[in-house]
């Protein structure tokens, strides 16, 4: 099936919304044929959205954590020093290190990230070619290493365009009223100079080498649109009421006339391909252009990704391609598997993309191999642990790059302080890998990621807030809670801070708590589609059914291509008995993002009830393929096939899937264990280093001496909260499974401090101590609860066997006194903002566990092996009873 040849367009930030009307208009002539000849399709990009990372997972067909490319800079291991991105980081073999090393001619120009120029068979041209343009009169040396092979340097750099070489002409083919603009004030055509320039040195070695060697692959990459967008996309019509209407009238149509350009550029390129070349023209990211478009940009590295859109274009036209047909569901990670099956290749297994056989006239070969990786031969990558050689030249151009990037928001300014310099390309490293990970449901991998970040930098709100979320969907509500206030600050009342609180409120089921939320949002100024589509999720709970469709329907007016709002009417549509509606709305759902698990999943119960059932099981094996995998699918799978009669093989798979569903949710359950005791060892540190950290929460089983704290010390190490104890008092007759106790205890009011150490551990404090725990913590009191008549007569026993001496007051006396003791105790506890308590009834939990363990969860907010905790409790030895009682 291989085509003559194949040529890859990279056009960053290229979006139909702008695209579409410029069609319409005929303006973009040469992309509006290929369309016709050819398929189309949105592109979801993946997060984050930064172009470095995305480009390198076109290339490869996997994500960042696979690649290694994880940002706009990064450390030379050699010298120290922040720099830009490089081939040499990365990790995988590329589309033109898998064609090279199968015999085809590979050229490649300006990819990003593509620097030093790798060996390939064939031709490489770096991102440090047409990069970090000079301002007038300022050098432009050619690093080393920025041309493969170097004997085309020389001509290759007679090539490059500068800024001050843009003709004043030219620029009113993008301002035609250029002559109005006042140059005495700020304007934007300096900005306009350098990415002209820019444009115009990329196309020039790209038209080179394909005029001048010879290629069966070309990979080009223009970065031109996304910096006319970055840069002009605020004057875009429709005019947005935060910019003037003269800055409107004047810088309007820039970022038309830049995507004019690239249609320029194309002709040119089709030209010199050929009729018999199949062509791909994707981008790897949109670009807000309409009422979403954000009026501010956050104050952190990278804040001008807010301005991307989640869908790309994908384009491809050929001889073996399907005619003027709209496809769904393609990704970033799709390119390079599709790529490599035109050559007649297959795809590694290790690359989650799919080849977009339905692109085709002809469905091509879909077998894989193990990975690319293993297999041998020249290839063109640099050996692992590589590194750029560094020169003078590279210094200046590297630090020229990344003064753009600094210039474009994308990182932070350079302290001149080294190692603070490293320090922050590190934090934005282990940012971007923990996105990748969260934006994959690989919660548990971003956690201790998020966890650290957060220590590190308490300040940065989107650090918070992203470990807030991660926080809710592991079950850790509390934690949550913490890290969702130290995000909100100071703005209260703002729509964030609402939806903050709506979706806490929400995974805490407090639905009408978290509508109220999420309503106060939207009055105070939130129009966001995820806004509405999470109040459709709190009708959904509510089962406001009709509520709930409006809501989805409302965020998908705003925009009709978020995958969210589209699952979530799904939902509403099933439960409101309208499958085939349903599987209409879970397949535009995953038109626009294919990898949410929870879409195919209600597409699976969509197809189900409408008696599709093997296209059901299809689409919820689907849900199963990412991961983690939903453990809800399994459960469903294990229902059709326990329900089934045929044969012994489908009970296998029914068993198989129950297996699998209950491991995923022990694992889950460990993660969060682990994740508390990361959380409290924390604690324990930031407060051994400053004496203003957060307090910590101390789990405590309190009650009178004899009213069952032994036995509660029991179950909750049962359950799996270790005890804090010395074990110097050992078992006895009274107590013959142990006494639990930390016999320095005692000391609490005169050395608080010691108490860091039963930091996580279920501690037994008397009730007559209580009063002495630092009020700078907060407690969880498990306070035990047992008629008093059967305590003394416990105590007196108790003193008998150890051969004391039994009080002078008589029984009467001691009964009173021990009343008035615990009514003192629990109203001072009530009376403390310090103490959570809950009361345990001792007899009651002995005859009725079940009931009194699932609530000593829920008050401790933590998993609990409530199985394990029912079997230490021993009917047998609850004596002393003051009324005989039937025991369960």
């Amino acid at each position: 099936m291989a085509p003559h040849r194949v040529l890859l367009v990279g056009w960053d930030a290229a979006d139909w919304k702008v695209l579409k009307p410029m069609l319409d208009r005929h303006e973009m002539p040469v992309f509006g044929t290929l369309v016709e000849r050819g398929v189309i399709s949105d592109m979801a990009t993946l997060e984050p959205v930064l172009s470095p990372m995305l480009w390198n997972s076109i290339a490869t067909g996997k994500r960042a954590d696979q690649h290694g490319i994880l940002g706009f800079t990064e450390v030379d291991r050699t010298s120290g020093k922040v720099r830009p991105v490089a081939s040499t980081s990365r990790r995988t073999k590329a589309l033109w290190n898998i064609l090279s090393q199968n015999g085809f001619r590979v050229n490649v120009a300006g990819w990003f990230a593509s620097h030093p120029a790798e060996p390939i068979c064939g031709a490489c041209v770096s991102d440090a070619f047409a990069r970090a343009v000079p301002s007038r009169g300022q050098s432009w040396p050619m690093p080393s290493g920025t041309v493969y092979p170097a004997s085309l340097a020389p001509v290759l750099d007679q090539l490059r365009v500068r800024p001050e070489e843009i003709d004043r002409e030219i620029f009113r083919l993008f301002i035609p009223r250029l002559a109005e603009i006042d140059r005495s004030k700020p304007n934007g055509l300096d900005m306009l100079a350098k990415i002209l320039a820019e444009c115009f040195t990329t196309h020039a070695a790209v038209t080179w080498l394909m005029e001048n060697t010879e290629w069966d692959f070309m990979a080009a990459y223009y970065i031109g649109i996304d910096h006319f967008s970055h840069g002009f996309m605020n004057f875009h019509p429709p005019r947005v009421d935060w910019v003037e209407e003269k800055d409107f009238e004047i810088y309007g149509d820039v970022v038309n006339g830049g995507y004019r350009l690239m249609d320029l550029f194309l002709g040119r390129l089709l030209q010199l391909a050929g009729p018999e070349t199949t062509v791909i023209v994707i981008s790897d990211h949109g670009f807000h252009s309409d009422h979403l478009r954000p009026r501010g940009i956050p104050d952190v590295p990278a804040g001008p990704a807010t301005q991307h859109r989640r869908l790309g274009i994908f384009c491809m036209a050929g001889d073996t391609v399907r005619t003027d047909e709209l496809i769904y569901g393609v990704g970033l990670l799709d390119v390079a598997p599709t790529v490599l099956s035109l050559f007649g290749l297959p795809a590694g297994e290790d690359m989650p993309g799919r080849v977009l056989a339905e692109a085709f006239e002809k469905i091509p070969d879909l077998a894989r191999i193990s990975s690319w990786d293993a297999v041998m031969g020249e290839d063109g990558m640099a050996a692992p642990g590589t590194e750029p050689v560094t020169s003078h030249e590279s210094d200046v151009a590297n630090l020229a790059l990344i003064e753009q990037f600094v210039a474009l928001g994308y990182v932070d300014p350079q302290t001149p302080v080294p190692e603070q310099a490293v320090a922050n390309c590190l934090r934005e490293t282990k940012w971007n890998l923990a996105r990748v990970y969260a934006s994959t449901f690989r919660y548990a991998e971003a956690l201790p990621l998020l966890e650290d970040l957060h220590a590190e930098s308490p300040a940065r709100p989107d650090f918070a807030l992203t470990l807030a979320d991660t926080q809710l969907r592991m079950g850790l509500l509390d934690e949550a809670k913490a890290t969702a206030a130290c995000a909100i600050g100071e703005n209260g009342e703002s729509p964030i801070a609402h939806i903050v609180r709506g979706r806490i409120a929400f995974e805490q089921r407090r639905y009408v708590e978290s509508m109220g939320h999420l309503l106060k949002a939207e009055k105070s100024g939130s129009r966001s589609p995820e806004l509405w589509t999470r109040l459709g999720s709190v009708y959904l709970k509510l089962r406001r059914w009709d509520d709930a469709r409006r809501a989805f329907e409302t965020a998908l007016s705003s925009d009709p291509h978020d995958p969210f709002a589209h699952q979530g009417l799904t939902h509403v549509l099933l439960r409101l008995n309208q499958p085939e509606e349903a599987v209409e709305s879970a397949l535009a759902s995953a038109a626009c993002r294919y990898d949410l698990p929870l879409t195919h999943f209600l597409l699976g119960l969509a197809l189900l009830r409408s008696d599709r059932r093997d296209r059901a099981i299809q689409a919820l094996q689907t849900s199963l393929s990412f991961r983690p995998p939903l453990r809800i699918s399994h459960r469903v799978l294990a229902s059709i096939y326990g329900k089934t009669a045929e044969g012994q093989r489908h009970w296998d798979d029914a068993r198989r899937h129950l297996r699998a569903e209950s491991e995923a949710r022990k694992g889950l359950e460990q993660i969060r264990a682990e994740a508390r005791n990361r959380a409290i060892a924390r604690d324990i540190d930031s407060r051994a280093r400053s004496p203003a950290a957060p307090a910590l929460t101390f789990t405590v089983v309190s009650g009178l001496p004899r009213s069952g704290t032994s036995l509660m010390m029991q179950i909750l190490t049962a359950g799996g909260i270790p005890p804090m104890t010395d074990g110097v008092r050992t078992a006895d007759r009274n107590n013959p499974e142990g006494y639990f106790e930390w016999e320095a205890i005692g000391k609490i009011g005169a050395q608080p401090e010691m108490l860091l150490e039963g930091a996580g551990k279920a501690i037994k404090v008397v009730s007559i101590l209580l009063p002495s725990l630092p009020l700078c913590h907060r407690y969880k009191v498990i306070f035990m609860d047992r008629p008093l008549p059967e305590v003394l007569s416990s105590q007196e026993k108790m003193i008998q066997h150890r051969g004391g001496i039994a009080p002078a007051a008589s029984a009467e006396e001691l009964e009173r006194l021990l009343q008035v003791h615990r009514e003192q105790t629990l109203r001072g506890l009530w009376s403390a903002s310090a103490f959570d308590v809950l009361i345990v009834d001792y007899p009651s939990l002995v005859r009725a566990p079940d009931e009194w363990l699932h609530r000593i969860q829920a008050f401790l907010g933590c998993y609990l092996n409530v199985e394990a905790m029912r079997k230490v409790i021993r009917p047998d030895l609850y004596r002393n009873r003051s009324i005989p009682q039937q025991m369960g």
